[in-house]
């Protein structure tokens, strides 16, 4: 999905950095009932299990708070998908085929779920606790995380408040800070940022690098910055 383009946020697309640095739900989908208690990563794509995807999602209704976790799981279901095509050294026709309507369907949704996000989203903040619960809060952030930063560059303060109530992870919040420094071209706080150029990751600067590591094991990141971006070469998120 990141082929062809000169440069890219890793982070706006795909879901495996996510899980390098803690975010619990990049990796596994949201709990929504007791039948979802256990899951498997997919480790094959086939015609069934895209076509299946493509139409829970046509039944999806538009964003509203009791289906926000739902939809925050078919995001990752995509992005589970693709990862496993984009991490496979080559693919037959049919598998290009399923990485293509993967990828158009992962842009086109991710872009109404996020378009949606910001009419449900109260005027000017972020949701509080009596609108959404800690589950429904981590789902927005889903949402709100691979939507257009550039309108939400505002929020970091009640993001960070949020994770300070426990309603999102600390991880979460360094994603979104980060996230929001690199597209307004400041260096970021905790390094969890990634660019594809030219088919190779490249990390835009980290304030202040000597402590970087400090910090990210203060919110509870378990890697150091140069291990974290070691794991990002060795993925090869950008081929």
């Amino acid at each position: 999905m990141l082929r062809g383009h000169q440069t890219k946020l890793i982070l706006a697309a795909l879901p495996l950095i996510l899980t390098l640095v803690g975010c619990e739900l990049a990796s596994k989908p949201l709990k929504t009932s007791p039948a979802k208690s256990e899951y498997q990563s997919p480790t094959v794509v086939t015609s069934q299990s895209v076509q299946d995807l493509e139409q829970r999602y046509a039944d999806l209704k538009p964003l509203n708070y009791s289906n926000i976790s739902l939809a925050a799981e078919l995001d990752q279901e995509n992005r589970r998908l693709l990862a496993v095509l984009q991490n496979k050294a080559t693919l037959t026709s049919q598998e290009e085929d399923l990485k293509y309507r993967l990828s158009t369907l992962m842009g086109k949704r991710g872009q109404q779920n996020f378009e949606e996000l910001m009419k449900l989203k109260p005027t000017g903040r972020w949701f509080n606790s009596g609108e959404l619960d800690r589950t429904g809060h981590r789902a927005a952030f889903i949402i709100l995380q691979h939507g257009d930063i550039s309108k939400v560059l505002d929020l970091v303060p009640e993001i960070k408040t949020a994770a300070e109530n426990g309603l999102l992870t600390m991880q979460q919040y360094a994603l979104f800070a980060d996230r929001v420094a690199v597209v307004k071209g400041e260096p970021q706080e905790f390094g969890s940022q990634a660019n594809c150029v030219n088919g190779e990751p490249t990390f835009p600067p980290v304030r202040e690098p000597a402590t970087v590591n400090q910090r990210r094991k203060a919110i509870g990141m378990s890697k150091t910055l140069e291990e974290y971006q070691l794991d990002i070469i060795d993925l090869k998120m950008c081929r």
